[in-house]
């Protein structure tokens, strides 16, 4: 998931597979989200920033604290359908209230982390663990490529955490016209990489973006619940990318096990 205050224009972004090289390619091909999946908001530079303002947090608990968030934006949407009006600003604040911060002091930290996410992005973070999962993923002959809803600076996110190389293409809702859940980003992505809905799987942190949308555009999908909030909601949930190499093996065995299409229309 990523909020971004930016208009969208429209814009073709070319793959880097052809489709001939993708025609003896093994269920599934994966379609990742990029922040909350991929990369987060830097909990490090965060801290940092309100410890500056006088409060002292635990950089674990401010990366819990986006998907404690995000589940909050989730069970909004669940109750009415749609999210109030959302700057970044309090994104930022209360994130940081979540994780344990004043609100004075988060509101403080907020603009100053504002203005650094303005100039450089904070989706510039990424676990061990995710170039060490999508190294298995490659190695299992899994293909991958990234549909995420940016401001245009997802493709350089992915190169500074050095894992921009694992993707065939990287499709930026800014730069294509369309973010999710609107199922055209989904669609534009499928036939820019020459791919069938039924042959690829998208993976995703926020249940009505990423779920929804990919299950409106005939993709099923699956849902990342790091913080296990998600236990009673329809579908498949898994703690993290981590759990895809044996979830995929289990879903190669057995697809009809899993309901990878909880909100479909």
């Amino acid at each position: 998931m990523h909020l971004r205050d930016s208009p969208c224009h429209c814009y073709v972004v070319l793959p880097l597979a052809t489709k001939e090289s993708l025609s003896s390619m093994d269920y599934p091909y994966l379609l990742l989200d990029a922040g909350g999946t991929l990369v987060f908001p830097d909990p490090d530079l965060i801290a940092q920033t309100a410890a500056a303002e006088g409060s002292l947090l635990d950089p674990e608990r401010v990366y819990e604290a986006h998907f404690q968030q995000l589940h909050q934006f989730d069970a909004c949407l669940r109750a009415a359908s749609e999210l109030p009006p959302y700057s970044l600003r309090e994104f930022f604040t209360n994130l940081m209230t979540l994780a344990g911060a004043p609100i004075d002091a988060a509101e403080c930290a907020a603009d100053t982390l504002l203005a650094r996410h303005e100039a450089v992005s904070l989706w510039t973070y990424t676990k061990p663990w995710v170039p060490e999962t999508l190294t298995a993923l490659k190695a299992d002959g899994i293909r991958m490529a990234v549909i995420s809803n940016s401001d245009g600076r997802v493709r350089k996110h992915l190169e500074d955490c050095g894992i921009a190389q694992f993707f065939d293409a990287i499709f930026d809702s800014h730069l294509v016209g369309f973010e999710k859940p609107d199922a055209r980003l989904f669609l534009h992505a499928l036939n820019g990489l020459g791919l069938k809905a039924e042959e690829t799987l998208y993976v995703g942190d926020f249940y009505h973006f990423d779920v929804l949308g990919a299950n409106g555009a005939g993709i099923g999908a699956v849902h990342l619940d790091p913080l296990g909030k998600y236990a009673e909601w329809p579908g498949v949930h898994l703690r993290d990318i981590r759990a895809l190499p044996a979830f995929i093996a289990e879903l190669r065995s057995d697809p009809d096990r899993f309901d990878l299409f909880p909100v479909a229309p």
